[in-house]
């Protein structure tokens, strides 16, 4: 079905290079994060008369694993700019449609170079993961963490690659300029989350917050940070862990003193208070799509504060 609707679509849109003097460009990024990332170059490209029309595709509380497109959805795709996705192991559901776009408009950020991709961890640190427990199928798919938005050196990569492919001048003027026009946006939408990011990491380095995290997805953050979570709950949001895991987890709650479980807003809270000792968890949410956060340090910042205050 979903084939025959892009076939449909294809003969009815036309592609077209993108030009920054006719209109703003038209840029649609799979999940809420990369958007917040695009839409972090709008402030000072506004100051040369550049607007970006930035928006996502993934409809607010839905996630890539379920997500099923409408026919709007691929109208969406197909006539964008530019499209900004994970790439098809983390987002199976937009392989066909990407794959009959205009390739030229199509950036996969797995895939960039200079990218950093974290290797999947256990659920344990220590060896104390089960039979019981495996991984789920899309996790055997992936080579890396796929949560790479966290990392504000990836959010740099993406910005930069995203000013290459529109071919955005440091003068405003539309046409290319040298790199150094480049960089000096970069930088200039990069200092102030970057001076977030030195300030909150010597809090951390300082106060040691002791947390486990029920979805492992923000490993990217807690490197960034300079913190490492005393274990993760589940590797998946389809995952369950097992009795001897469960038991595992409870036995590192109560040897480290963890105060927090940071968990998202779907989080089965039946499955911490199995792993709560006689103190039970504070519970922190942090949404790692970034729903409901209005720019990209607005999210982070969010983040960095919530780890930050668990402490005992």
């Amino acid at each position: 079905m979903v084939q025959l609707m892009i076939g449909i679509f294809l003969g009815l849109i036309s592609f077209s290079t993108v030009s920054l003097a006719s209109s703003p460009p038209t840029i649609l990024a799979s999940i809420k994060p990369l958007e917040l990332i695009v839409g972090a170059l709008n402030k000072p490209l506004l100051q040369q008369d550049i607007h970006l029309e930035v928006s996502t595709l993934l409809p607010a509380g839905s996630t890539p694993h379920d997500y099923v497109l409408k026919p709007s959805d691929i109208v969406r795709v197909l006539q964008a700019d530019l499209v900004i996705w994970m790439g098809p192991d983390v987002e199976p559901y937009l392989a066909s449609v990407i794959a009959k776009a205009d390739q030229d408009k199509v950036l996969n950020i797995s895939q960039l170079e200079g990218i950093k991709r974290l290797p999947f961890r256990a659920l344990l640190e220590n060896g104390d993961e089960h039979d019981d427990d495996k991984h789920p199928d899309h996790h055997d798919m992936l080579t890396f963490d796929p949560h790479l938005w966290w990392s504000v050196d990836n959010a740099e990569v993406i910005a930069t690659q995203v000013l290459t492919i529109l071919g955005v001048a440091g003068n405003g003027s539309g046409a290319k300029k040298p790199e150094t026009d480049k960089w000096a946006i970069v930088k200039n939408v990069m200092q102030p989350i970057r001076a977030l990011l030195t300030s909150k990491k010597a809090l951390a380095t300082k106060q040691q917050p002791s947390f486990i995290i029920f979805h492992d997805g923000l490993q990217y953050l807690e490197s960034d940070l300079g913190t490492v979570s005393v274990a993760r709950v589940a590797l998946d949001d389809d995952h369950r862990p097992g009795i001897k895991t469960l038991l595992a987890l409870k036995q590192k709650v109560k040897e480290n003193r963890v105060v927090c479980v940071v968990t998202e807003l779907n989080t089965n809270v039946a499955i911490i208070r199995k792993i709560e000792t006689a103190t039970p968890l504070r519970r922190i949410v942090i949404d790692t799509l970034g729903w409901g956060r209005e720019s990209y340090q607005d999210m982070l910042q969010q983040a960095y504060d919530e780890i930050l205050s668990c402490q005992s």
